[in-house]
């Protein structure tokens, strides 16, 4: 088990197997002549590629007839920053040495550094290994700050990984390459985007190995893991695979070639079909609008069951609908109510509301402890997001961002989204029962599992970002029997005739 501290700092050891593949990619392996081969690990815990790379270093040794030790020397560096983890790291590297005869060796190949800061390690043919998974708000603050100065990937909140494969590419010698196994989440969300571009820009991507639903370290841990694989040059395919199963033998995968990515882009590595095909558009670009509920900062004052309890006037009590409603068949609706402060897009006046003003005043001191209070005194009963009128009464689709309902509900103009809870509007409500069919069908959801995040077992996320990014269907492309089947699927809920007609579209239209 590894310890709170180990978790705390983001140490994740590496399966042997995994390892081994690793070394393989970038052609650290014993039947080479590895004698001016650089190779780096920037965080190298206790040792778990060092067993191997020496034990490999040490094998080509014998076959080309090069000294091992002024090679390890000379030729490899460990690099590990934390003191107690460095500890280990050398006395197994003492150990593995002494198995293979070598004893009282002065090790040079050992750094303990920052390898984010370090400057004086030189440049690399190889470099492998598992950058710490560190989120970006378990970083010390002034430490922050240094890393947005150092690195342009550092960019919205980013895991720690990012920073480690800009340092580390960077050090790449021409035609290097450079192979993490490391988190996925990189690949589809807002923080990775930087580095995807700089990567699409500067190198190539040439293998991605999506093993998330596998466990490939020691310990059992949800990392969402993917072994990508960089090399210093320009190339215009690169091999992808991704697992469905819990266990992968990596020396039987087949791969998926795939046109490498030329920008931040990289949606179409993960489908089979061309995500930017004439026949697809964005939601956005079909008048259709996605949106996100109310935010209030204060749940527990603005939110309420059965709020006549309080005698609040009824104009400041509007309907909420929370993602535990949207479960089912139907909409449960659970009697909870948003009390609302504002009037014609402006904070209401609450002499004119006297039994909510009671209320608000009852709960002041909770709700000026609020920063978006201190930040506006005179408005300390604002909600964070505004309560836009309107929105209640347009049809729309109601889509919670964790759920593993099958089926997407509309709303004909009832309720007002909870913040956990995104929706999409249009005037015309078969038109929402189109778009409605086109999400819940599998083209879309492996495209949203695929340019948005996804949990471990595979759910996909309704979010915005991911909604903004998918390509779907044109609708008004749609025949006018298409549209009828759609709309007559989606209200018997049935996934057979949703997923027959677009797939049968698709088919035809040569997505």
């Amino acid at each position: 088990m590894l310890s709170k501290k180990d978790r705390k700092q983001g140490v994740v050891y590496t399966r042997q197997d995994v390892v081994q593949f690793i070394l393989n990619e970038v052609n650290y392996c014993p039947n080479n002549d590895l004698s001016k081969v650089r190779i780096l690990e920037p965080a190298s815990g206790i040792g778990a590629f060092a067993y191997e790379i020496i034990n490999r270093l040490y094998l080509s040794s014998i076959n080309y007839g090069f000294d091992f030790l002024s090679t390890l020397n000379n030729n490899v560096v460990f690099v590990e920053k934390d003191v107690n983890s460095f500890h280990s790291l050398r006395i197994n590297i003492v150990d593995i040495l002494s198995d293979l005869g070598y004893n009282n060796i002065n090790l040079k190949c050992l750094f303990n550094v920052d390898f984010l800061v370090e400057e004086n390690l030189g440049y690399f043919d190889c470099i492998v290994g598992n950058p710490p998974y560190i989120r970006y708000d378990s970083l010390d603050i002034a430490y922050r700050l240094k890393l947005k100065k150092l690195f342009e990937t550092f960019r919205y909140r980013p895991d720690l990984y990012v920073t480690f494969y800009e340092k580390s590419l960077n050090l790449l010698n021409k035609n290097g390459i450079l192979s993490f196994i490391c988190s996925n989440r990189w690949l589809y969300n807002q923080y990775g985007s930087v580095l995807r571009g700089f990567i699409a820009s500067k190198f190539h991507i040439s293998k991605l190995v999506n093993i998330e639903k596998t466990s490939p370290f020691v310990e059992k841990v949800i990392g969402y893991p993917c072994i990508s694989t960089i090399i210093n040059t320009r190339g215009s395919k690169t091999l992808y695979y991704e697992t469905n199963s819990k266990e992968v033998n990596f020396s039987d995968i087949i791969y998926n070639e795939i046109d490498s990515p030329n920008d931040a882009s990289w949606q179409n590595l993960f489908l089979n079909y061309n995500i930017y095909h004439k026949s697809l558009k964005p939601i956005l670009d079909q008048d259709f609008e996605i949106g996100i509920g109310v935010a209030t900062g204060a749940d527990k004052v603005f939110i309420k069951q059965g709020v006549d309890l309080y005698n609040i006037e009824k104009d400041r009590m509007i309907p909420l609908i929370k993602s535990n409603a949207l479960k089912g068949n139907n909409i449960s609706w659970d009697n909870t109510y948003v009390l609302n402060p504002y009037e014609n897009g402006h904070l209401c006046d609450l002499n004119k509301f006297p039994n909510f003003k009671k209320y608000l005043l009852e709960h002041q001191c909770v709700l000026k402890k609020r920063y978006i209070a201190k930040k506006n005194p005179d408005y300390w009963y604002k909600t964070i997001d505004k309560i836009k009128n309107d929105l209640i009464r347009k049809p729309k689709i109601l889509l919670p961002d964790l759920s593993g309902s099958e089926y997407l509900f509309i709303d004909e103009g009832k309720f007002y989204p909870h913040h956990n809870v995104y929706y999409i509007t249009n005037h015309d409500i078969d038109r929402l029962k189109i778009l409605a069919s086109l999400l819940m069908s599998d083209f879309v959801k492996n495209q949203l599992s695929q340019v948005g995040l996804r949990m471990n077992d595979g759910l996909p996320r309704f979010q915005s970002q991911a909604l903004k990014k998918l390509r779907i269907p044109d609708i008004d492309s749609f025949e006018s029997n298409i549209k009828s089947k759609l709309i007559n699927a989606y209200n018997r809920k049935d996934m057979i005739v949703i997923n027959y007609e677009i797939n049968r579209y698709i088919l035809n239209n040569g997505i």
